[in-house]
């Protein structure tokens, strides 16, 4: 009897540590949030929720970080959180959005809009945070027809990243660029308005209230979510660059399936007067990389805030990139880049990025 009460303890012990390792992130409207950075308090990667919100296994671990470009970072205790789903559900939280105060920008007779992103970059192997690197990002693009941003030959790379901390920044500042670039025509127009994109992708949109499904022929591949002012997108672009280049005989395809290679995207933007999402009005957008290498699970993560919305002419960008040049140059600490975030509201890491960035400080004797 004492043995059959025992095993029935174990077996109820198991289930409940089974439950906890399973967590489901969830946004107001109780809509999973993807791109979840799930880390320990002392800032190593476990891993980021699906396009559900949800993360599987937090290995054990008793308190989890979470941070998101767009939510509010924190830091909770795993067995505090309320539990779903009985022994086949988890632990689940709801994160509160993150809105910084960025202005709505005016649309006036100049001919470029003026963006300049404050970003983050960090890359890690496997677990481990092995270079962040953070700075600003001055970007014109020139806005025709009916404002469709085309970025011009007006781009400057202005100043800080920095005495970035680890090796190798140049990646993630390439990568921040990149995106910058990108963003200005917002991922949902694309859907939309181009019929090349989604036949090439193979996409297709169901409409629930103010969310849209995404859909290639193997399944979901994203949501665009309308509400409060703010259109929200993630795609998992890995499943859909996949799909697409095996569906068109591209090589690069088998390439990327052999490399078990992920990229999943999210933006948010500013919705006009007619609830459409407007390349002048970007808030911030993130991209998260994957792929196998032969040092291990190499991942990068990039996020984009719009500190400062503004038209100019050519010669008012100028002047402002010579500033920001001459003002903010690339050697500037932490500390000065933290009083940046500070003076333009860019909400603060997460306690685990956090420790994990001292941490890799110390390991390289860099500011």
């Amino acid at each position: 009897m004492k043995r059959t009460l025992l095993l029935v303890a174990v077996a109820m012990m198991t289930a409940v540590s089974a439950q906890a390792q399973r967590i489901e992130v969830m946004d107001a409207d109780g809509h999973g949030i993807p791109l979840v950075s799930v880390l320990t308090e002392d800032g190593v990667l476990i891993g980021t929720t699906n396009l559900d919100g949800v993360l599987s296994n937090v290995r054990g671990a008793s308190k989890v970080a979470l941070t998101h470009v767009a939510y509010k970072p924190q830091l909770v205790t795993v067995a505090d959180l309320p539990s779903f789903g009985g022994t086949e559900g988890g632990r689940r939280i709801t994160m509160d959005a993150v809105d910084y105060g960025l202005d709505e920008v005016v649309v006036k007779p100049k001919p470029y809009v003026f963006i300049e992103y404050y970003f983050r970059g960090f890359s890690y192997i496997g677990d481990s945070l092995r270079t962040y690197a953070a700075g600003i990002l001055p970007v014109a693009y020139e806005i025709r027809e009916n404002y469709k941003g085309k970025t011009r030959d007006v781009w400057s790379y202005g100043g800080a990243a920095n005495k970035a901390v680890g090796w190798n920044v140049s990646g993630l500042k390439l990568k921040a660029e990149e995106g910058a670039k990108k963003a200005a025509m917002p991922i949902e127009t694309l859907v939309r308005k181009s019929e090349g994109f989604c036949d090439y992708y193979k996409l297709s949109m169901a409409q629930d209230g103010n969310r849209w499904t995404v859909s290639n022929p193997e399944g979901v591949v994203g949501h665009f979510h309308h509400s409060d002012g703010l259109y929200r997108a993630t795609l998992d672009g890995g499943k859909m660059q996949i799909y697409a280049g095996k569906v068109n005989g591209e090589k690069r395809a088998k390439a990327k399936e052999e490399k078990n290679y992920d990229y999943q995207y999210t933006e948010v933007y500013r919705l006009d007067d007619d609830g459409e999402p407007q390349p002048y009005n970007i808030v911030m957008e993130m991209s998260h990389w994957e792929h196998d290498s032969s040092k291990g699970r190499e991942i990068t993560i990039i996020y984009l805030y719009a500190a400062e919305h503004s038209y100019m002419d050519e010669a008012e960008f100028k002047s402002r990139s010579k500033e920001l040049n001459k003002g903010l140059s690339g050697n500037m600490t932490l500390d000065e880049l933290q009083a940046y975030e500070r003076q333009h509201n860019i909400p603060a890491l997460a306690p685990g990025q956090q420790k994990a960035i001292e941490s890799l400080t110390k390991r390289t004797g860099r500011l």
